[in-house]
């Protein structure tokens, strides 16, 4: 910003299941050393859940800080982010950062490996362990809409884990490539790092050794030097992969005659007639 900002609008998203401490705002606006104009919830200038502030003046030259506590007053599954934008009154075009109660200086949820970071604000993605309709398995391989497009489809093996401060690192190795898109163009065979949140290992639940279908989009591939890391996200497949084996066996048949179905249907005909 090449100049201090004039009056100025915060608004805060509320992180489901916290509120506000009230006393705390009141201290910030109050007396002759307050810190913000005033504050108000839920109107017209906010979305529910929203904690609107005033400031007079932001500056463009020094950070500028602000502090309260939200408090929590009921516990839910998975928090997902909440939204901070700060905007001039006369101005409607907004800064926006998101943040997590419970993360270290507030810090986006950042899925980690060495030195290299990427944001991944989203829901955890789950392996699919309900029955499964091959027409349903076949949908997904073909999916293409505004929201969600399936580029890439994989059998892989997961041959190594690692986890970090918030992230969880699977080394997998490429068996087949039943459809690839254009980031990555040739994994087969190859080794491939995948990145999940640490608090969606159990929902994965990927274990060493073991195969799995993994259907995905390209936006969640990113080049890293010469390979490739891939964020699994909450519209990432993931199914058991059985193996010759397990086909055998009653509670395996028809997952491995959908697997079957699934090479020969992407494999022959492609996705144009999906």
């Amino acid at each position: 910003m090449e100049r201090q900002a004039s009056m100025s609008i915060l608004d805060i998203g509320l992180p489901t299941g916290y509120t506000f401490n009230k006393n705390d705002l009141e201290a910030l606006s109050k007396g002759r050393d307050r810190i913000i104009a005033q504050y108000e919830a839920n109107k017209a200038l906010s979305e529910k859940g929203s904690l609107i502030i005033y400031l007079n003046t932001v500056s463009n030259r020094r950070p500028e800080e602000i502090s309260f506590r939200i408090e929590r007053e009921m516990k839910v599954g998975v928090l997902q982010p909440a939204s901070v934008s700060v905007y001039e009154y006369y101005n409607n075009k907004r800064c926006v950062k998101f943040y997590r109660p419970e993360r270290r200086d507030g810090e986006l949820l950042r899925l980690c490996e060495n030195e290299g970071c990427f944001c991944a604000e989203e829901n955890c993605s789950k392996q699919r362990k309900e029955k499964i309709s091959n027409e349903d398995r076949e949908t997904k391989a073909c999916e293409s809409s505004q929201t969600s497009k399936i580029d890439f489809v994989y059998q892989v093996i997961v041959e190594d884990f690692f986890e970090n401060y918030t992230t969880d690192s699977y080394t997998v190795r490429i068996l087949q490539t039943l459809k690839k898109g254009t980031t990555d163009e040739s994994p087969e065979g190859k080794f491939r790092t995948f990145l999940t949140y640490q608090h969606c290992r159990e929902a994965l639940d990927l274990n060493p050794s073991k195969s799995y279908l993994i259907m995905g989009s390209s936006s969640d591939i990113y080049k890293v030097g010469i390979s490739y890391r891939y964020i699994i996200g909450e519209t990432t497949w993931v199914e058991y992969w059985p193996t010759q084996e397990e086909c055998q066996t009653e509670k395996y048949r028809p997952t491995c005659i959908g697997m079957e179905s699934l090479q020969e249907q992407i494999q022959d005909f492609g996705c144009h007639l999906k």
